[in-house]
């Protein structure tokens, strides 16, 4: 999997780890989760020093940069390259028909996106995926880099 997979994902993640869910299944995703918040915190710092690096500014320094400001689109460029890269993360030995089940039942826990989000984390997935949605490029289409663009 991407690691953008991964930091688009932790939002969903933390819905999940606040459920209340059999101890098995519970532990499990709480072992988990704590895997891929850490692959996601190594993102967020890959991110913080490439806003340092394009905007020439020392690691530290309070620094803002958004669409049409110098340096934007050198970062969405290094920000995507970070994206794109593969993780060492394998999916959780669970399959997500498991944590579906264990979710039937409970109002307004994961939407449709969310279990979308944390499909591909599991060794077997509920249902069949959809293809790839592909950017411009031909590249994966990652929601953390369009919120980017869109200055969320």
């Amino acid at each position: 999997m991407q690691l953008g997979q991964i930091f688009s994902s932790i939002e969903s993640w933390r819905k999940l780890s606040v459920v209340n869910l059999k101890p098995k299944i519970a532990y499990a995703i709480f072992k988990y989760t704590a895997l891929v918040t850490a692959e996601a915190e190594v993102v967020e710092k890959q991110r913080t020093a490439l806003i340092y690096e394009v905007t020439g500014t020392e690691s530290g320094t309070e620094v803002k940069l958004g669409p049409g400001e110098p340096g934007w689109d050198l970062f969405v460029q290094g920000f995507n390259e970070i994206l794109s890269q593969e993780s060492d993360l394998k999916p959780i030995d669970m399959d997500m028909e498991e944590v579906v089940d264990a979710l039937d039942g409970k109002d307004d826990v994961l939407s449709v996106s969310d279990l979308a989000r944390l499909e591909v984390f599991f060794s077997t997935p509920a249902e069949p995926s959809p293809p790839t949605k592909l950017d411009e490029d031909g590249k994966p289409y990652i929601q953390a880099v369009e919120n980017i663009r869109e200055g969320a």
